[in-house]
């Protein structure tokens, strides 16, 4: 692929994210696609994903051979393992946050928050707490009437995160660009999809999310491989991805409470709707409202009408797991 055809590339992804970003009219067609990869793929993702693959399709012609930055200091496969390396800090800070905004609540770390005003959900196994961090800089560029969640209700909860979040996703972008060196054209468009894919992981999802294993498959995956190649280069990435899956699915099992579903409610206002919730018992804790309800409600159902009933009636809630609702 030659440089004009990075340029070319690097064009008609730009002009699909601004298709995206100020019309529907392509919605139908990119959204069954990148969901595949980016886990409930909506419009904010995709507008991020295809900015990102595209500016790095045209900036990597600068650092390919011949380019004004190419292929000089660190070997390519070593600027690979320090993003990875970077990426990786991030996620572990990711759930520690997680951690001590429940600790900091007194309610147990396997919960689902739901920051409320507007309804913005977070967990261990579903991080939303980096674009949290971001939401005073997208909502200055992204009004309130495209629809695309920023996650801006959480972000009072984590003001420190911001600078960590900016200087992550940089690194990783910049180590990106820097590995194309001399690689294949195909070999760098992999590189390039998996360092979007993994800063997708970063902002939306974290790290057991379909765009963090697909994009840190992709970054482990590259700096494993060999001239020439060997099944045997992949033994190691695919041994971190599947330890990855399985913790993640251990840690939903170990984590739920399938006896009964406990909500905590966070500074409720006046008294909340609960008919129709099957409600097993009703505690009040200073500021706080602790409800056990009936484990025969599917857990994503339960927390969508909880958020619907508590909606200005309170900042927030957590609600325990229940793995088996799935089933």
């Amino acid at each position: 692929m030659r440089s004009d055809r990075f340029m070319a590339a690097g064009i008609i992804f730009i002009a699909l994210a601004i298709t995206l970003f100020t019309t529907d009219i392509l919605d139908p067609i990119i959204t069954p696609f990148t969901h595949v990869f980016l886990m409930g793929s909506s419009e904010g993702k995709d507008v991020i994903f295809f900015t990102i693959m595209g500016t790095m399709f045209l900036l990597a012609p600068l650092f390919r051979e011949g380019g004004v930055f190419g292929p000089q200091g660190l070997d390519k496969n070593t600027y690979l393992y320090i993003s990875a390396i970077v990426a990786f800090v991030t996620y572990l800070t990711g759930l520690a946050v997680e951690v001590a905004i429940r600790l900091e609540m007194g309610v147990s770390p396997f919960t689902t928050f739901i920051s409320m005003n507007p309804a913005a959900s977070t967990s261990l196994t579903h991080s939303h707490v980096f674009k949290a961090s971001l939401s005073p800089l997208t909502g200055l560029v992204v009004p309130v009437s495209s629809g695309i969640h920023t996650g801006s209700s959480l972000a009072g909860h984590i003001p420190f995160l911001l600078p960590v979040t900016i200087i992550s996703i940089t690194l990783i972008y910049i180590l990106g660009l820097l590995s194309t060196g001399d690689r294949r054209d195909f070999h760098v468009a992999i590189v390039i999809f998996a360092t979007a894919s993994t800063i997708i992981g970063i902002i939306d999802g974290g790290l057991f999310s379909t765009p963090a294993l697909v994009g840190l498959s992709g970054i482990i995956g590259m700096s494993a491989l060999r001239v020439p190649f060997s099944p045997g280069n992949l033994k190691i990435p695919a041994l971190i991805i599947a330890s990855l899956v399985v913790l993640r699915v251990l840690l939903g099992i170990m984590g739920s409470v399938p006896g009964y579903y406990e909500v905590t409610i966070i500074e409720p206002s006046g008294t909340p709707s609960l008919e129709g919730l099957h409600v097993i018992s009703e505690e009040r804790k200073g500021d706080k409202l602790i409800l056990k309800l009936s484990p025969e409600q599917n857990e994503m159902v339960l927390l969508d009408r909880l958020t619907r009933r508590l909606d200005g009636r309170c900042s927030g809630f957590f609600m325990t797991w229940n793995f088996f609702s799935f089933f």
